[in-house]
């Protein structure tokens, strides 16, 4: 019997989204990419993992100028882009669908860099504080440009008060082989669009939008990122220039990406111990990482306070939370075993995966297990808070 199963649009999306997860290595099988988020955000503000070159937060609002409010001419004239990109010798260099061309990247830029644009107030917000969707924005320039409205210059050739009704703030020109045909670009912002994204950056506050506190990407963008390669966002050199609240929270993220970073090595190798346990051929490659991440991190885990991370993360779910704190006490037992801490990750896995969990005990999870390879497995890393895009930003606002 041949079945056919129509799957909607979103569903498409999902399933298209845990894949692109997998490639990428997010798999959070308890969790932890919770704090993950949570630091990221607060440190800095509408970036993603998904982030690859600066200069992209004028190109989104350029695009969509262009396109004059079309959706489906916004789509052709981000595929041009890539074109000229790849033109321009940035192939493979943060060039979003540069290799897969001439097919459309899952995520446009006009979607990855949709958060930057409002929390680096590029986008204007609505009257209530909430950000416009992009479609809401697209339908604006549409209507706008059909009455003829933001068009028009005073005698002296400023815009006119007709400009405000742009959903964007007032934006440098873009260069003027913009989406010409043939013609490459590059992301080496010009001196104007240094200025113009400088002072948008350095502009970003902590927390809401009305917060008037500077996040750690703002002081970065105003005192710019230290020479060299840094390794962390609480690298001394980074660390001196964060402010106290954000020194604070730096300490307590550095130990809670140690603390993670075991405990993706833990999940691994219960995984590795419970696919043995089903008859299949015993593997040790990730107790052995579990020995290793706990030789080399085991020290700043164990320094977490776990009041002082629910106070700066409180939205921690309750298996979350159970997980941390297990993962801890085992630390500070100096247990070897493993076995011990099966319970608690199986329950955040079970609540936060359902019948995809590979420690459930039953019959999907022994399934799941069987599809699982100790060899394909990644090992265990601590959280990075996005500090590799982070820095990649802001290397394209230097001056060359």
């Amino acid at each position: 019997m041949i079945g056919w199963i129509m799957l909607s649009p979103k569903a498409v999306a999902s399933a298209e989204a845990a894949l692109h997860s997998d490639e990428l290595g997010v798999r959070d099988e308890v969790g932890f990419l919770a704090l993950h988020q949570a630091f990221s955000d607060r440190f800095f503000p509408g970036t993603s993992v998904l982030h690859t070159r600066l200069r992209y937060a004028l190109f989104v609002p350029w695009l969509m100028l262009h396109a004059q409010g079309d959706a489906a001419q916004l789509r052709k004239h981000e595929m041009a882009l890539t074109w000229q990109l790849n033109l321009g010798g940035d192939k493979g260099n943060g060039v979003i669908g540069g290799t897969i061309l001439p097919r459309a990247p899952s995520q446009p830029a006009s979607m990855i860099y949709w958060t930057a644009l409002s929390r680096w107030r590029i986008l204007h917000a609505r009257p209530d504080g909430t950000i416009s969707s992009r479609s809401d924005v697209l339908k604006r320039i549409l209507v706008t440009n059909r009455l003829g409205l933001g068009r028009h210059r005073t005698d002296d050739g400023e815009p006119s008060a007709d400009e405000d009704l742009s959903p964007f703030v007032r934006l440098p020109d873009p260069p003027a082989t913009f989406l010409k045909a043939g013609e490459p670009l590059d992301f080496r912002v010009t001196p104007k669009e240094r200025t113009f994204l400088r002072r948008q950056l350095i502009g970003v506050s902590r927390g809401s939008m009305q917060h008037s506190t500077q996040c750690l990407l703002a002081r970065l963008a105003e005192h710019g990122l230290p020479e060299g390669r840094v390794e962390a966002p609480w690298s001394k050199a980074v660390f001196s220039i964060a402010d106290a609240d954000d020194q604070r929270a730096l300490s307590i993220a550095k130990r809670a990406a140690a603390l993670t970073g075991i405990g993706r090595a833990l999940y691994a190798a219960l995984v590795e111990d419970a696919k043995a346990g089903d008859g299949a051929e015993r593997t040790t490659r990730h107790r052995e990482d579990v020995r290793k991440m706990v030789a080399e991190f085991g020290n700043d885990a164990m320094a977490l306070d776990m009041a002082e991370l629910r106070s700066l993360v409180p939205g921690l779910s309750g298996y979350l939370a159970d997980v941390l704190v297990q993962t801890h006490k085992w630390l500070h037992a100096g247990k070897d075993a493993v076995a011990p801490l099966r319970d608690i990750y199986q329950l955040a896995e079970v609540e936060r995966k359902g019948s995809r969990a590979r420690l459930a005990a039953n019959l999907g999870g022994r399934r799941r297990r069987a599809e699982w390879s100790a060899a394909d497995h990644p090992l265990a890393a601590p959280l990075h808070f996005r500090w590799q895009n982070v820095c990649r930003l802001l290397i394209d606002l230097r001056a060359p």
